[in-house]
């Protein structure tokens, strides 16, 4: 499997470095950056967007964050998404999201969204998302 760049989009430092420290046991070789909201890293996603770099392989998204929630984040990030040829997966990760509720969510923002999981997110299913 070719390496990937990871984005981790939380507030919660101590969800963010287990998370990290997952992927990184799971998948050595990727690249993992983290921001603490939304309005963060919106703002480094655009800068790497006019240096011409690349943007993120795949965002783990929490919605409730200070500054910049995940919603506003997910509009705000169209314009930047739809200006590269990029596939680029995202995955809500957050406790607001209620179990069994995840096809509601993905109705509104089912072109926005690869998936709605609910947290706390273990090994595999971690695992299974980035697979």
């Amino acid at each position: 499997m070719s390496t990937r760049s990871i984005c981790i989009i939380d507030d919660d430092k101590v969800y963010t470095f287990g998370i990290k420290k997952i992927i990184k046991n799971l998948l050595p070789g990727d690249t993992v950056t983290t921001y603490n909201n939304g309005k963060e890293a919106l703002e480094q996603l655009k800068k790497l967007q006019k240096a011409s770099e690349s943007l993120p392989d795949v965002i783990l998204l929490d919605i409730d964050m200070p500054e910049m929630n995940g919603w506003d984040f997910l509009k705000e990030f169209d314009a930047v998404r739809d200006s590269v040829e990029k596939k680029i997966e995202i995955f809500v990760i957050s406790s607001r999201i209620e179990s069994g509720k995840e096809s509601l969510y993905q109705v509104e923002w089912d072109s926005k969204v690869s998936k709605f999981v609910p947290k706390p997110v273990d090994a595999n299913r971690l695992k299974e998302l980035l697979s």
